[in-house]
């Protein structure tokens, strides 16, 4: 009788340590999940932002491009360059343009950005205002701090001479 009480106690005991066990795991499993659900919501989020500041990146730029393309097979002048700005820049998300006399060719330049980091530059003979070249070295990520306009003196004097034929 003595043995029948001891197992009749061993199993009541086996049976409550594998419910205690089973709750337990259950509240682990449940705070282990709601800390999974609040991280990978915060990366989602995290990585949502950078994919739309990368996407956002690449659309500015790609008007950039379109601008230059086209620039580049369709402008004889400034005054074509500017058209073609206005025209693509429907969105406006263009700053206004910089226009100044580049020191080192006496070229008139017109650099057209988004932003600080990411512009293109395009060089104008002064004398006739025909379009001598377009600078994509912002895009491409070739900005050195000391150049100007990033044409070398032989693409300029090429395009100049054929800006007067």
């Amino acid at each position: 009788m003595n043995f029948k009480k001891l197992t009749i106690l061993s199993i009541v005991m086996s049976v409550a340590l594998l419910v205690t066990v089973f709750l337990q795991k259950g509240s682990y499993v449940s705070q282990a999940k709601e800390a999974y659900e609040k991280s990978t919501k915060k990366t989602f989020s995290n990585a949502s932002y950078v994919i739309g500041a990368v996407n956002s990146v690449i659309e500015n730029n790609s008007l950039l491009w379109e601008i230059a393309c086209d620039a580049s097979q369709q402008a004889k002048n400034s005054k074509d360059f500017a058209l073609i700005e206005k025209r693509k820049d429907t969105g406006k998300i263009l700053l206004s343009p910089d226009t100044k006399t580049d020191k080192e060719t006496g070229y008139l330049t017109r650099k057209v950005a988004w932003n600080s980091d990411y512009y293109i530059v395009a060089s104008f003979n002064k004398k006739n205002n025909a379009l001598v070249g377009i600078n994509v070295e912002a895009l491409l990520g070739r900005v050195k701090e000391d150049t100007s306009n990033g044409f070398s003196d032989e693409d300029l004097q090429a395009n100049e001479e054929a800006a007067e034929e």
